[in-house]
């Protein structure tokens, strides 16, 4: 309610509210990142630089939908809920990180096109993989600063400045 009563605008409520988990996110994917390299000696041919511009895009995408997710959802289990449906299991399932894109039937194919997950392992696997392809990476950080654009600009229409 306090919050409410302040001037500040939606967008800078919502930023607010994104900011820890972004750099939580972002310390987890170093850490993760450190260890693949250290650990398990996968090659990261590509930019530490890139790597890092790369998952802060994806991180915001996700942070985006979660957003937008808890401006649909009435309390936290349901939030959880749709979280788990909308994002987790398409990310594993729709984004080639079991099947295989091509693989699949075209209409599943174009599913995949709305899931962010999709554009992150495709960038990922190229920098670790194959190096600094921007062409790649372009097509795939144009996917997600797409989905992230829509998924924040939903999310703040959605967001009302009053309590329900």
């Amino acid at each position: 309610e306090a919050l409410l009563a302040t001037p500040v605008r939606i967008s800078e409520i919502l930023i607010g509210k994104l900011v820890p988990y972004f750099v939580l996110g972002m310390g987890g994917m170093v850490v993760t990142s450190v260890a693949a390299v250290v650990l398990f000696d996968m090659p990261l041919r590509g930019s530490v630089v890139l790597l890092l511009v790369f998952s802060a895009l994806y991180m915001l995408v996700a942070l985006a939908m979660g957003l937008l997710i808890s401006t649909a959802a009435r309390s936290q289990f349901v939030a959880g809920q749709i979280a788990i449906i909308t994002s987790f299991l398409p990310a594993f399932i729709l984004s080639g990180f079991i099947f295989d894109i091509n693989s699949m039937p075209p209409a599943i194919q174009a599913i995949t096109h709305i899931v962010p997950a999709r554009y992150y392992l495709a960038g990922v696997k190229t920098l670790f993989l194959v190096g600094n392809i921007t062409d790649l990476l372009w097509r795939q950080a144009a996917g997600l600063f797409l989905l992230g654009g829509v998924f924040f600009l939903m999310a703040r229409r959605r967001t009302r400045r009053r309590l329900d």
